[in-house]
């Protein structure tokens, strides 16, 4: 990576908008240590994304809801990082208007969202414009505020590779405007098994560890969590590798003597599951404690969260209107008879 870089990212409030330890692990926390180094980050809450699957009015501000106590709660530093909404800065449809004509229909019929709803049986008709176009308003999403790397995981590579093609095609029609991204792909490593034991952590699969939730909710997901099949009682010697419970506690424990005895124990069939999770239900309340009474403590302050998201939109607006004025310049709105500005 350069050394003086730009990074953006965003997460659309989908499902109910919980955030869970995979997300924690594979998003949070990498854009926690990238911002460390990035001379400068964007990060922004995708909901007009969620529109493609969320048509519910409560339903999506509780999704936002989450999403934004979450990131806030997780300690983000909103001096550095500009934090907006999508749907506060107009500038990103306006410009996905302009894409939409230069971006081939071929290229967005190859996308992974479109074709996995063919693949799953539905017919063309059930496909919303928003998920079709959907490549489009997330390439004006990337490409408004000149970013150098957009960390992704290997299943979004297309995505950044699509709003790539869409700003050289740009360029090479109205000039060089547009600076071409590249994709950051977070490490595999980074993707947390469920709590089934066979998929990665999901809210869709139902496989989740909560981070907020009420805590008889969490400790339920734990309690439910596969462990090791072979292992009928206690005193069966089990395996540590590839079991879950014990891949939770390496990513959160912060006890390490605790994981080191407990894995030991497990292996000679001297200590139960029951014990093994109740210890990781602890941990997981200690390593979050902080975060969570964070998260209460903002829910009941929405006056302070608004005060946030209005000083991140205000940033993001005036980098947005700058490149959308070059926008119009080249492409022509802009002219002799224009008085437009963006206020």
């Amino acid at each position: 990576m350069k050394t003086n870089y730009t990074i953006l990212t965003g997460i659309a409030p989908s499902g109910d908008g919980e955030v869970h330890l995979g997300n924690y692990i594979g998003a949070v926390k990498p854009l926690l240590e990238l911002s460390q180094k990035a001379n400068k980050v964007y990060f922004f809450i995708a909901d007009l994304h969620a529109l493609t699957t969320i048509q519910n009015r409560q339903q999506l501000q509780k999704n936002v809801e989450n999403v934004v106590l979450s990131y806030l709660s997780f300690g983000i530093d909103t001096e550095k990082i500009v934090f907006y909404r999508q749907s506060d800065i107009p500038q990103h449809t306006e410009l996905q208007s302009i894409f939409n004509n230069v971006t081939p229909l071929g290229l967005i019929k190859r996308c992974h969202a479109y074709k996995d709803k063919l693949q799953k049986g539905i017919k063309e008709d059930g496909v919303n414009m928003g998920l079709f176009s959907y490549p489009v308003l997330q390439a004006a999403d990337i490409l408004l505020y000149d970013a150098d790397y957009i960390p992704v995981g290997e299943d979004q590579r297309q995505h950044v590779e699509i709003a790539r093609d869409i700003a050289i095609s740009f360029n090479r029609i109205y000039g060089d405007t547009f600076n071409i991204p590249e994709a950051y792909i977070m490490p595999e490593a980074a993707k947390v098994i469920g709590t089934d034991g066979k998929r990665k952590m999901s809210k869709s699969l139902g496989n989740i560890i909560s981070i907020f939730a009420e805590e008889n909710i969490i400790r339920k997901q734990i309690m439910g969590s596969y462990t090791d099949p072979t292992r009928l009682k206690p005193t069966d010697p089990g395996h540590v590798e590839g079991n879950p419970v014990f891949i939770y506690h390496d990513l959160i424990n912060e006890n390490k003597a605790e994981v080191i005895d407990l894995k030991k124990r497990y292996q000679e069939g001297r200590v139960g599951d029951v014990e093994v999770k109740e210890k990781l239900y602890q941990a997981l309340l200690k390593k979050f404690s902080k975060e969570r009474r964070l998260y209460l403590e903002y829910q009941k302050n929405p006056e302070k969260v608004k005060q946030i998201l209005e000083i991140g939109a205000r940033k993001a607006r005036m980098d947005a209107s700058y490149k959308m004025m070059q926008v119009r310049d080249v492409i022509g709105i802009s002219n002799k008879y224009s008085f437009f500005a963006y206020k």
